[in-house]
């Protein structure tokens, strides 16, 4: 079970997962090696440099030399923590919140009900529209005010996967599985109560939304609703 399994509720449907695009890990490295290089360089260049120069009782080339290796040690470790950063993080959207997710050893996650979602702005760059990628940053009316992820993989299915969950939210079908809606349209030329128990659960589900009833009082109600078909 991976991180995300073991966080979804009875029921919940993951719409999408993203994470940030795989450009901005590669662009991240490489920088990193081209300064690795730049060091390695400057301390071979300082051997040449300083010949017959000691310092503590070593040359200064090959001090100058072990340093430059030690730094590039150090940034080999911080472009491998970069790619454990990048294969961590991720954005996922269910019928119900989005999550996000981020840490290497220690992970946290910042639950956001899609009913508490204000407004989401897209930003992208001609290089983000070309490689499809985008910022996003989500407002909602907590306390947190704006949570932002940079250079997301696929922004647009992002935002469609968003509006399609607040859209099954507004109608009231977001904690209704798809399993017994399907069953109600194929019972419907049998059974003509089928349309009223739809809509009784619509309004029980409204009902839910609100703060009105329980999550548990709604699926025991939907269970009676069933069971009288």
């Amino acid at each position: 079970m991976n991180a995300i399994d073991s966080l979804l509720g009875r029921g919940e449907r993951v719409r999408y997962i993203g994470r940030q695009h795989v450009f901005v890990l590669i662009s991240n490295i490489l920088t990193e090696l081209m300064l690795i290089g730049v060091l390695i360089a400057a301390g071979v260049v300082s051997q040449v440099a300083f010949p017959d120069k000691v310092l503590a009782g070593m040359e200064v080339g090959v001090l100058v030399l072990i340093v430059c290796v030690i730094i590039s040690l150090l940034i080999l470790g911080s472009a491998f923590l970069d790619y454990l950063r990048w294969s961590h993080e991720q954005c996922v959207v269910t019928d119900r919140r989005v999550i996000l997710l981020r840490g290497i050893f220690n992970t946290s996650a910042i639950d956001i009900p899609i009913e508490r979602i204000n407004e989401v702005e897209l930003r992208q760059s001609w290089l983000g529209r070309l490689l499809d990628f985008g910022d996003i940053e989500i407002m909602t009316a907590s306390e947190s005010g704006v949570n932002r992820r940079h250079s997301l993989v696929d922004p647009q299915g992002f935002k469609r996967a968003l509006d399609d969950a607040r859209y099954d939210i507004e109608r009231g079908y977001a904690y209704i599985d798809q399993r017994d809606i399907d069953a109600y349209l194929d019972m419907e030329d049998s059974f003509p109560d089928v349309e009223r128990v739809s809509n009784t659960l619509q309004r029980l589900a409204a009902m839910r939304d609100r703060g009105l009833i329980s999550r548990e009082e709604f699926e025991e109600k939907k269970r009676e609703l069933l069971n009288r078909i």
